[in-house]
C-alpha cells in the first residue's frame, strides 16, 4: 500500500504525531500538558519535512478521538477537520482505549487487556478489550467508571489480563491474574495498523462525520 498516513493523538497530557509513508513509519511525541495549541502544528510541520512529505501527498488522517482532554481533543479534531476539508482527503477515528490495548500488543503481543485512563476525579475511562485475529473486540465495554466499581470489576476478573493507562496508577485493588505493564499515555504510532485496518474496511469518514468522543455515560 503506497499510501501516506498522518496519525494525530492528543488525548491526553503527551502530544504525539506519526507519518506512515509506504513502508517507513516516522514517530514523534512530547510531553505537553495544556500547551497542544502551540505544539500540534510544529509537529505535524517537522514530521511532514523529516520524511520529505508534503502537505498535499497525504492520503488519510487517522485521528485519535477520544475519551481524554476536553480540550486538546477539541483542538486535534479541528486541527484533522481542516485539514480533510482543505486536502479533500478523509479521516480515520479511532478510540484512544483502543489505541492503549494497540500499544501493548505492539510492545508484548498480549491479547487481552484492561485499559484505565484517568477522568475527573474518583472517575475513569475504562474498557476491556480482547484480539482476535487482527481485530480488538471491545467497543461496547468502554465506560466512565467510578473507582469503587472498578473494584467491582477487578475482582471479578478470572483469567489473566495485561493493564493499559494511567488509571493503574491510582487503582489500588490487587487481582494477580492481572498484569500489570508501565504503559501510561497513548501513541499515534498505534494507530497506523489500526488506521490501516479500517481502510481496508473501507471505514473511512467525512469532516462533518468526526466528533470528540468524551465518553460520558457513566456506569
Amino acid at each position: 500500500m503506497n499510501y501516506i498516513i498522518l496519525a494525530i493523538e492528543t488525548s491526553l497530557d503527551c502530544c504525539s504525531i506519526t507519518i506512515h509513508k509506504k513502508k517507513y513509519i516516522y514517530s514523534i511525541s512530547k510531553i505537553c500538558k495544556k500547551k497542544h495549541t502551540e505544539i500540534i502544528l510544529p509537529m505535524i510541520k517537522k514530521a511532514l519535512s523529516y520524511t520529505e512529505t508534503k502537505f498535499n501527498e497525504l492520503n488519510f488522517i487517522a485521528l485519535a478521538k477520544g475519551p481524554g482532554n476536553f480540550t486538546s481533543l477539541r483542538i486535534s479534531t479541528s486541527i484533522a477537520q481542516s485539514l480533510s476539508i482543505s486536502l479533500q482527503i478523509p479521516i480515520i477515528g479511532i478510540s484512544t482505549l483502543k489505541i492503549m490495548a494497540e500499544k501493548v500488543w505492539r510492545k508484548y503481543k498480549k491479547k487481552q487487556i484492561l485499559v484505565a485512563i484517568n477522568a475527573k476525579k474518583g472517575y475513569l475511562y475504562w474498557a476491556e478489550y480482547i484480539r482476535v485475529s487482527s481485530i480488538w473486540k471491545g467497543r461496547k465495554t468502554e465506560i466512565l467508571i467510578d473507582e469503587e466499581s472498578v473494584e467491582k470489576k477487578i475482582k471479578n476478573i478470572k483469567t489473566i489480563w495485561t493493564t493499559s493507562g494511567d488509571g493503574w496508577k491510582t487503582i489500588k485493588y490487587e487481582n494477580p491474574l492481572i498484569k500489570k505493564y508501565n504503559i501510561f499515555f497513548p501513541s499515534s504510532k498505534d494507530l497506523i495498523p489500526l488506521a490501516i485496518l479500517a481502510i481496508k474496511n473501507k471505514k473511512t469518514h467525512q469532516p462533518s462525520e468526526i466528533s470528540p468522543n468524551y465518553l460520558n455515560n457513566i456506569l
